[in-house]
């Protein structure tokens, strides 16, 4: 169960960055894959993520999920390359108005996802998520964005309560390019997984796992796997955000 729209980076980061260049900076250490040059900074701030505990206790992993869907929660998290580059994510949700996904009525959330570099805007994503609030079902999403389309083919209910360590099928789901719902860009799968944390928190990670089409492809998309991972205690209330998707084709944590 993907609550929210959080592969899209992934699938957008490589034309994104190459179109992005070094954002206006001239110590170039070397270049990437697209011939565009990679920028050494000063040694970053940002500190080294948590070293994880691995939590005995028992977290509720279906009101963590509708914690996720409903609530109004804004986070912040960064991540710097081998050269110094230091990448922010501004990750939002706000509860949106009640709508129709398809023929079906549906609980809306919209999320807006901007990432910069060295403090300097690169792209902003949008999207509204639809979901049956109870019992909780994610129906799809539409961002503004190539294969920013996505409609829920399969979907499994979460579990009340998981402990540390212990994953969960979530649905498969058809990417569209655009909100026609004509072109198939890609598949997903998505699992629900409760990573280590803190000796009273968990990460409630949803892991996306995309396979590209011959359109997805030739739409400048990039496949993996992705995840988003909120911080949640026992009760499932939100408490912070992990994300990791690819910068210039390499995976990197944004906490």
């Amino acid at each position: 169960m993907r609550p929210v729209s959080t592969k899209l980076f992934g699938l957008t980061i490589v034309s994104l960055l190459a179109l992005a260049g070094c954002g206006g900076n001239s110590n170039i250490c070397g270049y990437d894959v697209y011939g565009d040059p990679l920028v050494c900074q000063a040694t970053p701030s940002i500190p080294s993520p948590p070293t994880p505990v691995a939590s005995s206790v028992s977290f509720s992993v279906a009101q963590g999920l509708i914690n996720i869907a409903t609530q109004n929660y804004a986070f912040t998290v960064n991540s710097v390359d081998g050269y110094g580059n230091i990448y922010t994510i501004q990750y939002s949700s706000v509860p949106g108005q009640p709508s129709m996904f398809g023929t079906t009525s549906a609980s809306t959330a919209n999320i807006t996802q901007a990432l910069s570099e060295n403090s300097s805007p690169l792209q902003t994503i949008t999207s509204t998520n639809y979901y049956i609030q109870s019992p909780y079902q994610f129906l799809g999403s539409v961002s503004n964005v190539p294969g920013g389309s996505e409609v829920v083919n399969s979907f499994q209910v979460a579990p009340v309560s998981g402990l540390v360590g212990q994953t969960f099928p979530s649905y498969t789901a058809t990417v569209y390019r655009d909100s026609t719902n004509t072109v198939v860009d890609a598949t997903l799968t998505e699992t629900i997984g409760l990573s280590a944390d803190t000796s009273t928190t968990a990460l409630l990670c949803l892991i996306d796992t995309i396979q590209l089409t011959q359109a997805g492809i030739s739409d400048n998309l990039s496949g993996g796997t992705y995840s988003n991972c909120f911080r949640i205690d026992p009760n499932g209330n939100v408490l912070g955000l992990q994300i990791t998707t690819q910068i210039n084709g390499m995976p990197m944590l944004f906490y």
